[in-house]
Formats: structure tokens, sequence, C-alpha cells
């Protein structure tokens, strides 16, 4: 069985708001996995698959404005 390549996609948010955000997410049951929240640049890696981006990226446009989300970067994990 061949594995599916993990993508990475980076947002950005308020430090206040993580927890929040990490708790709405786990609700998605397999959606994205969080990873490396970085408190100093307010930063969050999503793990997830390509063939669950659009996905991913529907549920956070889905998101209240007050989490002050942004997607600030995407790449494939070269492992």
């Amino acid at each position: 069985m061949a594995s599916e390549e993990t993508l990475i996609i980076e947002v950005q948010m308020p430090a206040r708001q993580a927890f929040l955000f990490q708790s709405l997410l786990e609700s998605e049951e397999g959606l994205a996995v969080p990873r490396c929240f970085d408190p100093e640049h307010k930063k969050l890696q999503l793990w997830t698959t390509p063939s669950q981006r659009a996905d991913l990226l529907g549920w956070l446009n889905t998101l209240p404005e007050v989490l002050e989300v942004q997607t600030v970067a995407e790449w494939v994990w070269k492992g």
C-alpha cells in the first residue's frame, strides 16, 4: 500500500486563539493534525494529505473572523 504525501498548511493567529482553534479542529476528526504552535510568531502547522487540502481550506474559511486565522504558507513535507 502506497502512503500519501503529507501536506503542511501553516496558519497564523493570535496566541490567545490557539487553544480554541485546536479544539475546533479536533472536532473535525481526521481533517488535520495540529503541530508545532510557535507563540512567538503566532503560527501553527496543520498536517494533512493533499486529498484533504480542499476540505481543510474550506473548513478554515468557515471559521468566525474573531479567531483571526490566516493561511500563510503550504508545502509538501519531504521526509
